[in-house]
């Protein structure tokens, strides 16, 4: 469906897509900022896809950062075909 957004299920062992997918948006939110204190990714809370120029996966991911577990909302493009990936959003969830 064109611009709705739908669950994907987390849980599913064909889930290789959604734990790169999450595994980027940290990485990648690591890379921006300026902290020797990276967060690690704990598990995948939710995930839900978009059909855009695209997808835009949205995320409720829990992170470790030290000894902390928190919340974080992502939301990452991929081009049409799949060729790259941006990371669009992570933010504290409930921010």
């Amino acid at each position: 469906m064109l611009g709705g957004k739908k669950e994907v299920d987390v849980q599913d062992t064909n889930s290789l897509e959604i734990d790169e997918l999450a595994n980027f948006a940290v990485s990648e939110h690591n890379n921006r900022q300026n902290s020797l204190e990276k967060m690690n990714l704990s598990k995948v809370i939710s995930c839900h896809k978009q059909v855009v120029s695209g997808l835009m996966y949205h995320f409720v991911l829990e992170v470790e950062q030290g000894s902390q577990p928190k919340q974080y909302e992502a939301k990452v493009w991929v081009k049409p075909g799949g060729a790259s990936k941006k990371l669009e959003e992570f933010k504290p969830k409930d921010a």
